[in-house]
C-alpha cells in the first residue's frame, strides 16, 4: 500500500506481488480516505506499508485481524534522519549500526539476536536518553526543559515499538508464510519501484496535461497492471 502524488490529487494504490489490485483518488492522505478504499476490497493476511498514520488508522478499522509488516527502507530512512549519518555519541553510532543490520536479518535466531542487542542498547543508555535540559528563568508560555538528547531518544523508541507491535519482522513469521505459500516483501517496492516510478517518468514524459488528463494516464496505466481486468466500458 502506497500513496503517489498526481498533480493536486493523491492516488491511493494498493498491489499484490503480482499485479495491480485496486486505487482510490483523494484530496489527500487521511484514515478516511484509506478506509474508502479498503473497505471495498477482502481482508488479507499481510499488508506492507510504510507507516503513514492514515494507513495504520483505516487497517485497525477495517482490517483488525491483518498483519503489518513496515517497510525496512523507511525505517531506515526515519532513523537515518534522526540520527544522521554520522551521529557524535557513541550511543547514536550503534543505534544507527543497528538499525543496518535489520538489512541482515533473515532467519528468527538473528531476530532474537538483533533484540537482545537493541535490549543491551537501552539498558547501557537509559539515563543518557532520559537526561533533561532545564531552562533557567524560563520566559512566559517558553518550555521549561526538553530531553537533551532528544532525537537519539526518538530514534529508539521508535524501533523499539516496532517491536512491541510485530511490525518489524513479519515478513519472517512461519505461521504466516505457510498461510501465505510466497515470500512477504519487507519493503513497499513493489508499489514505489514497480509501479510510482513508472507513473513519474509517464507524467514526465507527458508534462503539460491538465489534472483531469494526468489521472487519466493514471487510471489506464493502472488498469492495464490489473490482473483480472473489467471490460474498458466498464471501467470509463
Amino acid at each position: 500500500m502506497d500513496g503517489t502524488l498526481v498533480g493536486s490529487l493523491v492516488c491511493l494504490i494498493i498491489r499484490s506481488v503480482e499485479a495491480v489490485i485496486d486505487w482510490h483518488w483523494a484530496s489527500w492522505e487521511s484514515s478516511n480516505t484509506w478506509e474508502e478504499l479498503l473497505k471495498n476490497i477482502p481482508p488479507p493476511l499481510v499488508v506492507v506499508c510504510d507507516g503513514q498514520k492514515g494507513i495504520l488508522l483505516a487497517i485497525a478499522r477495517v482490517w483488525p485481524n491483518t498483519k503489518i509488516q513496515r517497510c525496512l527502507f523507511h525505517v531506515w530512512q526515519n532513523i537515518r534522519v534522526k540520527l544522521t549519518l554520522h551521529p557524535q555519541t557513541i550511543a547514536g553510532q550503534e543505534l544507527l549500526q543497528l538499525t543496518r543490520d535489520l538489512w541482515q536479518i533473515s532467519t528468527a535466531e538473528q531476530v532474537m539476536l538483533w533484540q537482545q542487542k537493541l535490549l543491551a542498547w537501552h539498558n547501557r543508555y537509559q539515563s543518557l536518553i532520559r537526561e533533561r535540559t532545564n531552562v533557567v528563568d524560563p520566559k512566559p508560555r517558553q518550555r521549561k526543559w526538553w530531553y537533551t538528547h532528544g532525537r537519539l531518544r526518538s530514534a529508539y523508541y521508535q524501533l523499539n515499538k516496532l517491536v512491541q507491535d510485530n511490525q518489524l519482522f513479519t515478513y519472517l513469521d512461519e505461521e504466516l508464510l505457510n498461510k501465505t505459500r510466497q515470500l512477504i516483501p519487507r519493503t513497499t517496492n513493489y508499489v514505489e519501484g514497480g509501479i510510482n516510478s513508472q507513473l513519474k517518468e509517464k507524467l514526465r514524459l507527458h508534462r503539460g496535461l491538465n489534472q483531469t488528463h494526468q489521472q487519466r494516464l493514471v487510471d489506464w496505466y493502472l488498469y492495464s497492471r490489473t490482473k483480472d481486468q473489467k471490460p474498458p466500458r466498464n471501467v470509463l
